[in-house]
């Protein structure tokens, strides 16, 4: 259990990175999500379904839920680790070769700037290590801290001791060295797996490449790092039914200012905004899960999950991949708004 200590430290941090969030801007979206497995083979016993689930966090607030399809029995889970939310349905004896789960919700997302600053900020402690041992953990799949990332992460700092440059100066070289597939042109496609060694042998791939390569550099150098999930939501697709794909950003630990935002993706497409990808996100997103190498809620039956991508499905334990996902957004901009801004 935690002690009181800990309790009132990520209080005062919390306390903290919310003092100095600048320059918020707010939208509130109405969303239809649906997800349809398909092709169950006729016979099957079991089939197991995990589907992303907005909840509440610094950055949004879940203002409705609507859960307008799923088997009977369905459930609520959450994540005992990271504390994100599944929407599971079971289907025992499956009658036909698909099932749908599907829900509408109304969530507000608010934009983050931190200015964080090094005169303001706190060195980490070995207090603050062992508090977020899971975040600096080195033995991650995909993400392993080897020998080579610890030499790069050491060419990259040098002689730099402050946590905040550093980080810094591993998010400037990530951007500068590695190129979004988004980009196009020679940008390496993704690698599907958020690896750092695809990330640094292409220079390049999707969200989870460069974004894999960052944490792996910064827990080399003892910063915490954790990844997050969800989807953006882009002006040019509004009302349409489409699978948007999916958008990974982290979150690094400075004192005294709690968990800062980064999204490297984000600041290699957008050049002109890199200062406020090192310390911030926009509102055109939102948060579905977080973490990697995952037991989910209820257990899998197969091996922790690499990713937790939009869901995962096993049918009679084992998994499969035949699902399509379809998300409809519309920005609500009535009365609706005001209202759920005095909440």
């Amino acid at each position: 259990m935690r002690s009181l200590a800990c309790c009132l430290f990520i209080f005062a941090a919390a306390l903290v990175s919310v003092a100095h969030a600048a320059d918020q801007q707010t939208a509130t979206y109405r969303i239809q999500h649906t997800l349809t497995v398909n092709k169950i083979p006729a016979g099957s016993h079991q089939v197991r379904i995990w589907f992303w689930l907005p909840d509440d966090d610094d950055s949004q607030k879940l203002l409705n839920l609507d859960v307008k399809d799923a088997p009977t029995g369905y459930q609520v889970t959450r994540d005992a680790n990271y504390g994100h939310r599944y929407l599971y349905a079971v289907v025992n004896n499956p009658t036909a070769d698909k099932a749908v789960l599907s829900t509408e919700f109304i969530l507000r997302r608010n934009s983050v700037s931190i200015p964080v600053d090094t005169s303001r900020a706190a060195p980490l402690t070995d207090a603050h290590r062992s508090l977020f041992a899971e975040y600096l953990r080195r033995d991650v799949p995909n993400m392993e801290v080897s020998g080579a990332v610890v030499k790069l992460a050491g060419e990259i700092c040098g002689k730099e001791a402050d946590e905040l440059k550093q980080a810094r100066l591993l998010f400037d070289w990530v951007t500068d060295h590695t190129d979004h597939y988004s980009k196009g042109g020679n940008a390496p496609k993704s690698s599907g797996k958020g690896s750092v060694e695809y990330c640094l042998a292409k220079k390049g791939g999707g969200c989870t490449d460069q974004h894999a390569l960052f944490i792996a550099l910064a827990r080399a150098r003892g910063i915490p790092t954790r990844l997050q999930f969800g989807t953006l939501l882009k002006p040019m697709n509004e009302g349409k039914e489409m699978d948007p794909g999916y958008r990974c950003w982290v979150q690094y630990f400075v004192p005294n200012y709690g968990w800062v935002p980064m999204d490297i993706a984000a600041a290699n497409t957008n050049p002109t905004q890199r200062d406020f990808y090192f310390s911030g996100l926009d509102n055109r997103r939102v948060h579905f899960s977080e973490g990697r190498n995952l037991e989910l809620a209820p257990k899998q039956d197969g091996p922790p999950l690499n990713l937790f991508i939009i869901a995962y499905v096993e049918v009679d334990g084992k998994p499969h991949e035949s699902f399509q996902r379809v998300l409809k957004y519309t920005e609500v901009k009535t009365d609706l708004k005001d209202r759920a801004a005095a909440l």
